[in-house]
């Protein structure tokens, strides 16, 4: 058996069994039941590392691809499941075989399940070892992984193989934890200009019906009204908008769809006297909302719809006893008026021994860094070159 064989296994010991699955979305679909079986019991348990999101997003972004399926079984019982897509690649101009996670602007964060405990950490070793003997890859490249996470786990075990490995930051994750206190939650956003601007907003309405409804069903024409939204404001102008291009709709109305099934879909519409004020394409789960997909009316900013929004649904959160706003995505502006509070989250990169993996390593974090640092100083130097001749030739007319 190869790592990019059909299916194969291979005994680590008489009582961890680490095995490889190869083949399309169905690989996912497969070992559906057992995953969501071991993200309940999993040390980081969140929407984004199911197989219904992973099959979502592989069936609308890379319906083609290689898929690759890790598990690890100790004493009989899954540990750890770990999806990549295999692919031959072009990385800083030099051809490679990567294994990389199924990602991308849509996916929010990655990351492998693993139960908790001395099994678990076992499991990540096993899996090491397993890919350690493997000479079907040169390059390990996991992104959107969170600090402390399974792969993060699994890259210093690489690093303390003495492989090459880097980290690159990524911008970290705003969230909100939510107070059950109601004295307490009047005190969010964090922001005491934004946090007045509310407050005199909603003096301003002062008889206007201001209605926020959340839907745990994927009614068509709740969503067809988010998409509406969404991309009547910047989003669509730019062609970021879901509906801007097919597989992102697809992949967001079978995420809809499946979220429904398993009981964690949640979104909400803002509406103010009938009209939509704002929206958002949210997740409830195990205690916590996401909001991977966010939009508000661009016509009606003077009421700060965007804002308005979370605020009420940190009070109707908080009356469900969801203890924590996860806002997904990067650190922006916005959702720093809210919090203070943020996650990291890495890309890592993992190159295997021999010329191509440690050729590719040291183009990419020694060269080009280098090569960058060597361009800045030559534009410093010319900037200053250029500021010195203007001021003599002010002096020396």
């Amino acid at each position: 058996m190869t790592l990019f064989g059909k299916r194969g296994t291979s005994t680590q010991s008489t009582s961890i069994l680490v095995s490889t699955d190869c083949g399309g979305v169905e690989v996912i679909e497969r070992w559906a039941d057992a995953w969501r079986i071991l993200c309940d019991e999993s040390v980081d348990n969140q929407p984004f590392y199911r197989p219904e999101w992973i099959a979502a997003h592989i069936r609308a972004f890379t319906p083609k691809a290689s898929v690759l399926l890790l598990t690890v079984t100790v004493q009989g019982r899954l540990c750890l499941v770990l999806p990549l897509l295999q692919e031959r690649t072009l990385f800083c101009g030099l051809p490679l075989r990567r294994l990389r996670a199924p990602v991308n602007s849509h996916s929010c964060r990655f990351d492998a399940v693993r139960c908790a405990g001395a099994e678990g950490d076992l499991a990540v070793r096993a899996l090491w070892e397993q890919m350690k003997r493997r000479t079907t890859w040169d390059l390990l490249e996991f992104s959107s992984v969170p600090k402390d996470g399974t792969l993060a786990a699994l890259a210093a075990q690489a690093e303390g193989d003495n492989y090459r490995t880097a980290q690159v930051p990524m911008l970290p994750n705003p969230y909100v934890p939510i107070p059950m206190d109601p004295l307490a939650l009047e005190k969010l956003p964090i922001n005491k200009r934004l946090r007045t601007q509310l407050r005199s907003i909603h003096r301003e309405l002062n008889g206007k019906r201001l209605n926020l409804q959340r839907y745990s069903e994927a009614n068509p024409s709740v969503l067809q009204r988010f998409y509406e939204l969404e991309s009547a404001g910047w989003k669509g102008t730019e062609g970021s908008a879901i509906v801007s291009e097919s597989q992102t709709r697809r992949f967001y109305d079978e995420i809809a769809k499946t979220a429904e099934n398993f009981g964690f879909l949640c979104l909400y519409t803002l509406d103010l006297d009938g009209e939509l004020l704002a929206a958002h394409f949210g997740l409830s789960y195990k205690g916590r909302y996401f909001s991977p997909k966010v939009a508000y009316n661009e016509s009606l900013k003077q009421f700060a719809p965007g804002h308005l929004i979370v605020e009420e649904i940190l009070r109707e959160c908080a009356g469900r006893n969801v203890h924590e706003y996860d806002i997904t995505g990067p650190n922006d502006e916005w959702k720093l008026k809210w919090t203070a509070q943020t996650r990291p989250h890495t890309i890592h990169f993992v190159f295997r021994r021999g010329f191509p993996g440690n050729l590719a390593h040291s183009v990419r974090f020694r060269l080009q860094p280098w090569v960058k640092k060597m361009l800045k100083k030559g534009t410093e130097s010319a900037k200053k070159t250029e500021s010195a001749t203007k001021s003599e030739t002010r002096i020396n007319p």
